[in-house]
């Protein structure tokens, strides 16, 4: 096959006597493969040195059809032109060997030419050996670059300025990959000193990352939420872990548990004067100046120091020997007198002038009656 190869750069143009031309077969195997893959290609026999296949890829880079470019020879449309490795591509072709990858120019339908990578490689096609040359725009690939670089460098600043305190893990190993300024500043350590630090480095998570803890240089003891995810780096998978410091948090809710529980233990239930005190509170404002005790009569003191010492009208229609009506109009009045509506407002009115302790009692039963005796 060396021998029927041409040598497309010291001859101008050859057709090999004999030669039969097959027509491209668009069910083979070779075709398939071709128009299926995203590169842009071009197949061209070497004995004749005219291409017999391209791909829609090729044509879309080139702006062109296919009757651009099949029967057509290199020698009218030399996708070799500008090749860097002269040497190298021609001895590879003329030996119909693979081509490494080169920086060539390739001529456009235009007469333009657009730079490109090109790599070629041998193959029957036809039952006639022929090279597949596969290219690379150089343009699209740089800008794709570029457009990366710029992506990469964006993220990088983002997750190393962010105020949330990350670090990135290589789950393979559990080992740290890196960590930004915020989770640094946290716990005092460096890039570097946390850098390739196992996850499992009880030194700074003494009871395992996912636990929260976390030991910072100096030797103070944090505790962290901690939220892990996975993100994809160069097609590889790792591990985001989110520090948020919630030490302060948890103290002060450890100090309102401990406040409220001594609370409860020590009181069973809330004072006289702090119950007095919210009844006159939640009294509605009277037009009506109240009285003093100077202005309540004997029996409606006495009815008033019952009422201090909690006792519904049934008990203090009994205590005072007395129907339960009479009882009832005696609180109306005294309610009248003081200004208020409720027992609980009445008393605390009482105990807040001093009056109500059960000393106040002077005229709890009735005077008795006075017995006259008949003389005989």
């Amino acid at each position: 096959m060396t021998n029927d190869c041409l040598d497309i750069f010291t001859r101008p143009h050859h057709s090999l006597a004999g030669t039969v031309w097959h027509a491209p077969d668009r069910m083979t195997r070779l075709e398939c493969s071709i128009e299926s893959h995203p590169a842009p290609a071009i197949v061209c026999g070497l004995r004749d040195l005219r291409y017999v296949m391209v791909s829609r890829s090729f044509l879309a880079l080139t702006d062109s059809t296919d009757e651009d470019w099949l029967s057509r020879s290199m020698y009218e449309r030399n996708i070799l032109e500008g090749v860097a490795n002269y040497a190298a591509v021609k001895r590879a072709l003329v030996n119909a060997q693979t081509i490494p990858q080169t920086r060539a120019s390739l001529a456009m339908p235009d007469g333009t030419s657009r730079p490109v990578i090109v790599t070629g490689q041998p193959v029957t096609f036809g039952g006639q050996p022929c090279m597949l040359f596969t290219l690379t725009d150089i343009e699209a690939w740089q800008q794709t670059e570029r457009h990366y670089d710029q992506l990469r460098t964006s993220v990088e600043t983002a997750f190393a300025t962010s105020t949330a305190c990350m670090m990135i893990v290589d789950p393979a190993d559990n080992f740290v990959t890196v960590a930004n300024d915020s989770l640094c500043s946290l716990i005092g350590y460096s890039r570097s000193d946390l850098s390739g630090r196992s996850t499992d480095d009880i030194e700074i998570w003494p009871s395992g990352i996912a636990s929260g803890a976390v030991r910072t240089k100096c030797g103070q003891r944090l505790e962290c939420q901690i939220s892990e995810a996975t993100i994809m780096i160069a097609d590889k998978a790792y591990a985001l872990w989110t520090f948020q410091d919630v030490t302060n948090r948890r103290i002060d809710e450890r100090n309102l548990a401990a406040a409220i529980e001594a609370t409860i233990s020590e009181s069973k239930w809330l004072s006289h004067a702090i119950l007095d005190n919210l009844a006159l509170q939640s009294e509605p404002p009277r037009a009506v100046t109240p009285s003093g005790l100077n202005d309540l009569t004997a029996r409606e003191r006495d009815v008033l120091a019952l009422i201090c010492e909690g006792m519904d009208d049934k008990t203090m229609a009994r205590t005072l020997n007395v129907s339960g009506n009479t009882v009832r109009n005696h609180v109306a009045r005294v309610y009248s007198k003081i200004g208020v509506n409720r027992r609980v407002a009445a008393a605390a009115w009482a105990r807040a002038r001093g009056f109500g302790d059960g000393a106040d009692r002077k005229t709890l039963l009735p005077s008795p009656v006075p017995v006259v005796t008949l003389q005989p």
